[in-house]
C-alpha cells in the first residue's frame, strides 16, 4: 500500500532530548504507518495485534544498533535487546494506545508477543493486546486511538483497509475510521483519527 508520509528527520533519542521543548514549538520526528487486526473466537474479541512499521531515518538507526551482524533480521537476543532498549519505555507514553468500549475508555491489557523485524529495509514492531471482550447480542462498539500526545511521533492516517477482523465467525463487524474521542492535552493539538468497529454477534 502506499503511504502518504515523507522520511523522518530525527530519532526518538532526540525527541527525548526534547521533551522539555513547550508543545507549540514541538514537531514528529519519527513517522509510523500502521496495521491493526481484531481477532475473534467463541463470541470473543480475544485480541487485538497491532503492527507498526517505521521511517527509513529511524529504521536505519535502529537496526544499526541491534542487527549486529548486519544480517537483515534479529536474533532472540538481539530482539530482546531492542525491547529493552526501544520499546518497553513506551510504557510511560500508553505504548501510543487508547481503547474505548462502548464509548468508556478502557485501560490497556498487558502488551504481548512483542517482535521486532525487518522488512524491506524498515524496522517493523508487532505486538498483541489479548482481550477476552465478549459480543452480545445487542452488540459492541470498540474504538482505538494510536498516537502520540508529545507530537514527537506521527503516526499515518490509517484507512479501513488497514484494519482487519480475523476468527471463526461467531461475531463480524464493520469498521470506520472516525474523529477520535481522546481529548486534546493542550490547545491546538494535533488529534490524529480513530478506528471505530461496530461488532455483532454471529
Amino acid at each position: 500500500m502506499t503511504r502518504r508520509r515523507p522520511a523522518a528527520r530525527a530519532s526518538f533519542a532526540l525527541a527525548a532530548l526534547l521533551l522539555a521543548v513547550p508543545p507549540a514549538f514541538a514537531h514528529p520526528h519519527v513517522f509510523i504507518t500502521s496495521a491493526v487486526s481484531l481477532q475473534i473466537a467463541s463470541g470473543e474479541v480475544t485480541n487485538i495485534s497491532v503492527r507498526w512499521t517505521f521511517d527509513e531515518l529511524f529504521s536505519g538507526m535502529v537496526i544499526a544498533d541491534y542487527d549486529k551482524g548486519k544480517k537483515g533480521s534479529f536474533t532472540g537476543e538481539e530482539a530482546a535487546a531492542l525491547k529493552k532498549g526501544a520499546f518497553d519505555n513506551l510504557k510511560n507514553y500508553h505504548y501510543f494506545l487508547a481503547l474505548f468500549v462502548d464509548g468508556k475508555q478502557r485501560e490497556l491489557p498487558r502488551i504481548e508477543e512483542f517482535k521486532p523485524s525487518i522488512e524491506g529495509g524498515r524496522l517493523v514492531y508487532s505486538f498483541s493486546l489479548p482481550l477476552s471482550l465478549d459480543v452480545p447480542a445487542s452488540g459492541r462498539e470498540l474504538r482505538l486511538t494510536i498516537y502520540d500526545d508529545t507530537y514527537y511521533v506521527a503516526f499515518d492516517k490509517m484507512l479501513p483497509s488497514d484494519v482487519a477482523i480475523e476468527g471463526d465467525g461467531s461475531a463480524s463487524g464493520t469498521v470506520a475510521i472516525v474523529k477520535t474521542k481522546v481529548k486534546a492535552q493542550w490547545p491546538g493539538q494535533f488529534m490524529p483519527d480513530q478506528i471505530l468497529v461496530r461488532l455483532a454477534k454471529g
